[in-house]
């Protein structure tokens, strides 16, 4: 789908400085698009001046998640620079793992406040921008795991399904306005971070039981399937959950 053209869409990705944001952001500049990429970390991968030489306008700017005013300022600058936006991707969020028994309410409202509280507090502040042109492109990052059932991963889960609600109710309540939302469901993609969780052999083994077709899914591979959520090629999607998972899970 590299066909698929995003010509001065602007487009604000949060959590883009690794992982599949880094790779939206990279990939959505090569189709022509103008980036607004935002993390609370520090741009350590040189994305913002690849992001540069792709296309002049694009912008890296800080963003905490869990902290309203944050994305309230993002907004204000994109209104400031550019008048609109096409295209919210709500990709930001955290996995830590810890069985349920053990979590504390810290550990639960840590991973709420940016899986779940963060794509709304983003979304809110959208929204305004994308009503004002009749049209826009909300994308939230689900998990397979919330339809799995994964050890040790309660909260994360519970924030995931969270977002496919929220999904659900931002399309019912937005589409008067042309505003179509979708949550692409992630399953295993490969990041840097895994290494965390065993070697690169026994992940590949877990993963390989259980998708349908064998073989590692890299953030670059996903690329074209938020382009086209993102493009006026899906107008007819909206309020769905959508699997990217080499038939790891069906349904």
């Amino acid at each position: 789908m590299m066909n698929i053209r995003l010509d001065d869409k602007i487009v604000w990705i949060t959590g883009a400085a690794n992982g599949i944001g880094r790779a939206l952001a990279i990939g959505f500049a090569q189709r022509g698009a103008i980036i607004v990429a935002t993390d609370y970390a520090k741009d350590k991968s040189g994305l913002k001046d690849e992001l540069k030489a792709l296309n002049g306008k694009s912008l890296f700017l800080k963003q905490d998640v869990t902290l309203p005013e944050d994305a309230e300022g993002v907004a204000a600058e994109i209104l400031k620079r550019f008048g609109k936006l096409d295209i919210l991707i709500n990709n930001a969020g955290i996995d830590p793992r810890k069985s349920a028994d053990e979590l504390t309410n810290k550990d639960w409202g840590h991973v709420m406040d940016i899986n779940l509280n963060g794509a709304w507090f983003t979304s809110r502040e959208a929204i305004p921008l994308m009503k004002q042109a009749k049209y826009g492109k909300i994308i939230q990052l689900g998990s397979i795991s919330a339809h799995s059932g994964f050890k040790q991963l309660t909260h994360y889960m519970s924030s995931k399904m969270g977002l496919e609600g929220m999904t659900r109710g931002l399309a019912r309540d937005l589409g008067v306005y042309g505003i179509r939302v979708n949550c692409l469901v992630m399953g295993a993609v490969k990041v840097d971070k895994e290494i965390e969780l065993g070697s690169p052999q026994e992940i590949e083994d877990f993963v390989n039981k259980h998708q349908c077709i064998p073989g590692r899914i890299l953030p670059e591979d996903v690329e074209s399937v938020f382009a086209f959520f993102a493009s006026s090629d899906s107008d007819a999607i909206t309020g769905q959950s959508v699997h990217v998972d080499l038939g790891w899970t069906h349904g």
